[in-house]
């Protein structure tokens, strides 16, 4: 089964927290290939650099 992690960006810092926003995800499959697919490219102050997040587990909602 692949990994899955998303790629995100640091949007703004407010109050001293910082406001990220997911720009796509990385692959990396079971024989060690690996995959990017961007849905957004960040525009304006964006320094080049995104961080790779290992994605967490989703909760149910009852």
């Amino acid at each position: 089964m692949s990994k899955i992690y998303d790629l995100i960006w640091k949007k703004a810092e407010n109050k001293g927290k910082a406001q990220w926003e997911k720009v796509g995800v990385f692959l990396e499959k079971e024989d060690g290939k690996r995959s990017v697919k961007l849905d957004l490219v960040p525009a304006g102050a964006w320094d080049g650099w995104l961080v790779v997040s290992e994605r967490k587990a989703k909760e149910k909602v009852q």
